[in-house]
């Protein structure tokens, strides 16, 4: 079914150019993967206060590069490496730049038909040069376990996926609750619109400067066009729509896409 390879390519193409932690339910076929470059630049003058209003912050800036390869090992079973370069600001304080976390993992898909797909999701987050910030968002100090279950519907040039997920947070801050929504479609024939919102929840309080519990929700909406049928490019917009004890971050995303 032609549609649905161009719904899964896509997708596929839009999940991982936003955030590459965040899952999706489709796999590669055996023998064959990609690699995407993207980009998410934001900027946080304000943040969500313990009410969840916003207020004037320390502003954080973020330039943040991801590098994901993926291969399919079986039809079911796709190897994931996920390198990342990352630009933290804070006005008025320093400015840390290097390695961001690096994910290793892989994406087992338990079940499929025409119209309906689920699969389950492992990483390891290795962290590079330490951000010791407090907040959430921000802070890559230390060893994670991100574990996801993931499910995708289509139909005609339409989708909706979901994927819920529980991460293990080693040191400080502590773990947290994930649940992701994404909707899509075909405008045109190389042409392909999409919103995603992700949802961040602390699982209570952790220690030290996470000493408080907090949560996030930032919604994504971009256009994906077709170069060719290996090469697609992504422009689109991030903002942190509502929170509590967190960063409200603005900013464009960009993403050039590979598959071999």
């Amino acid at each position: 079914m032609a549609y649905l390879k161009a719904i899964v390519s896509a997708f596929g193409l839009f999940m991982l150019f936003v955030e590459p932690v965040h899952a999706d339910p489709f796999t590669q076929q055996q023998g064959q993967g990609r690699v995407i470059v993207s980009g998410i630049f934001t900027q946080s003058p304000k943040g969500f206060d313990a009410n969840g209003n916003t207020a004037p912050i320390q502003e954080y800036d973020q330039n943040q590069f991801y590098i994901m390869g993926e291969y399919g090992v079986t039809d079911n079973l796709t190897v994931l490496v996920t390198p990342s370069l990352g630009n933290v600001s804070l006005k008025g304080g320093n400015d840390s730049s290097g390695l961001g976390y690096t994910d290793v993992g892989g994406r087992y898909r338990l079940a499929k038909s025409d119209h309906w797909i689920l699969s389950v999701q492992g990483l390891v987050r290795i962290p590079g040069t330490a951000r010791n910030y407090p907040a959430p968002q921000v802070n890559d100090k230390n060893m994670q376990y991100d574990l996801r279950a993931s499910g995708g519907y289509m139909a005609g040039s339409a989708f909706v996926t979901l994927d819920t997920g529980y991460r293990l947070r080693a040191g400080d801050p502590p773990n947290e609750f994930h649940i992701d929504a994404t909707v899509g479609a075909h405008v045109a024939p190389r042409l392909m619109l999409l919103a995603s919102a992700y949802t961040t929840v602390s699982d209570g309080r952790g220690r030290g400067v996470f000493n408080q519990s907090y949560r996030y929700t930032d919604v994504y909406a971009s256009v994906v066009y077709d170069l060719t049928p290996r090469i697609s490019l992504q422009a689109g917009y991030t903002g942190t729509v509502s929170g509590r004890n967190s960063l409200r971050q603005r900013g464009p995303v960009v993403g050039f896409w590979y598959k071999f």
